[in-house]
């Protein structure tokens, strides 16, 4: 505290001094650095209620932001009506010239090459829609749930909520994710196979009809 406020007097005088190095602040009277000190402290303590509940509103205000945060651009995928498994080209093509530390061109722009040659996708990733009570149920009972062998992303729907309900990490499916991948339906399993990705869709109003027609 002590620091902080001898920095704002000499701001202070750094802002009214003159230029023949003069300081004019009105009129003037002596006072010792305690004495300011101790109008701060006294401050707090009179205003000590309504700057707790200050504090403790705009700690309420962040906790809101944080459950209510979905970030910007989600795309909206329809549920799965049928059954299906397809490999989206992961392929990727340079947008610019990538050399070396000499400045020799290692790969030229508009090479394309793909990615799963060098790097592994260490987990599964199951994508369905959060607002979807089905697509959440299912996932609940499956055995993808609750196991580090598979991420959870959501396209819609609180990721907040669905922490509590499913007692493990949720995310949000991103627009660069969506895109990458070629997703179209939920839910949706991404899976590395080798050097290439397997999606599949799954038809949770197929299963429904299935069990139907199995009782009639």
């Amino acid at each position: 505290m002590r620091k902080i406020a001898l920095s704002i007097i000499a701001s202070m005088m750094m802002l009214y001094a003159s230029s023949n190095n003069e300081l004019f602040i009105g009129d003037t009277h002596e006072f010792a650095e305690k004495d300011m000190l101790e109008a701060i402290q006294q401050h707090l303590t009179d205003n000590k209620e309504k700057i707790e509940k200050r504090f403790e509103e705009e700690k309420i205000k962040a906790k809101e932001k944080i459950k209510q945060y979905q970030p910007d651009g989600l795309i909206a995928l329809e549920p799965a009506l049928k059954d299906n498994v397809f490999e989206p080209d992961m392929s990727y093509t340079l947008d610019r010239d990538i050399k070396d530390a000499e400045g020799n061109i290692i790969y030229k722009k508009g090479f394309t090459f793909n990615p799963l040659k060098y790097a592994k996708l260490g987990y599964g990733i199951v994508v369905i829609n959060g607002k979807n009570r089905q697509e959440v149920e299912w996932f609940k009972n499956s055995k993808y749930a609750n196991t580090i062998a598979y991420r959870l992303l959501i396209t819609d729907g609180s990721y907040y909520d669905l922490i509590k309900e499913l007692n493990q990490q949720v995310f949000y499916c991103l627009p660069e994710i969506t895109k990458r991948f070629q997703l179209k339906h939920t839910p949706s399993i991404v899976v590395q196979k080798r050097e290439k990705i397997e999606v599949s869709e799954i038809c949770l109003s197929c299963r429904e009809k299935e069990v139907d027609n199995a009782k009639n």
